[in-house]
């Protein structure tokens, strides 16, 4: 089954249908897990040779990976890897509250039981996955349950911008989430996900809107301010 956005809203992810899309997704895990350190240089005789792929593949995932504002493009330099700083943390995390709050109410107000279908369905699979702190199959499982769940909430808001943007943001925001998880690892973690998105479900489930939002509020909340605090860390 899939998610509104084209995501995999199921446990397992496709395998990739051609090299540019296998070197895309093993390019954005290792930008989303910090093995490319944000800010950093991305030169093709490198990647090619880490990526074992020709020049025409990594020009078409590093294309897609800049429309996604996961690297940056500046004429005679190159490409390189989207840097992260405070003001970003802030910005995407209070914008995705904006759109994502907008389509959940909607979604409350309008869904059928086809939507609660996929909204139970992708956090039971969501919640079968443990909680990843390193990179590997089963952190790219969870990320896709993960953003499958995060959709599926949205997917009745008739709205294909509103799920474009959430889409795009939920992208950005990974990083926030796996520089804190990278960071507490081998910390005592205070935060419990798993209930984080079972107070969602259940405000959802109840369609009460105001509820909802807050839960939404709370979990990423949690994620803004573990992710900045991951960033003092490095200062």
């Amino acid at each position: 089954m899939k998610s509104v956005s084209g995501h995999v809203a199921a446990e397992g992810l496709p395998p990739p249908k051609t090299i540019a899309e296998s070197v895309y997704r093993r390019l954005r895990s290792d930008i989303i897990w910090g093995v490319l350190a944000p800010g950093a240089a991305l030169r093709s005789d490198s990647l090619r040779k880490t990526y074992d792929c020709g020049i025409s593949p990594l020009r078409e995932a590093l294309s897609r990976l800049a429309s996604e504002r996961l690297v940056t493009s500046s004429g005679q330099r190159g490409f390189r890897v989207a840097p992260i700083g405070a003001y970003d943390v802030v910005d995407i995390m209070e914008t995705r509250l904006v759109i994502e709050g907008a389509a959940l109410a909607r979604s409350i107000e309008i869904g059928d039981v086809a939507w609660e279908t996929r909204v139970v369905g992708t956090y039971h699979a969501l919640s079968r996955a443990p909680f990843p702190t390193s990179q590997g199959p089963d952190a790219e499982v969870w990320t896709a349950n993960h953003k499958a769940f995060h959709m599926a909430l949205l997917s009745a808001s008739k709205s294909e911008w509103q799920m474009y943007l959430a889409d795009l943001l939920f992208d950005q925001a990974e990083r926030f989430r796996i520089l804190r998880a990278v960071k507490t690892a081998e910390q005592s973690n205070p935060r419990d996900p798993a209930k984080e998105h079972q107070r969602i479900v259940d405000a959802v489930l109840d369609r009460d809107v105001e509820a909802s939002l807050e839960a939404l509020r709370v979990h990423y909340d949690v994620t803004k301010e573990m992710a900045l605090e991951a960033l003092r860390q490095q200062q």
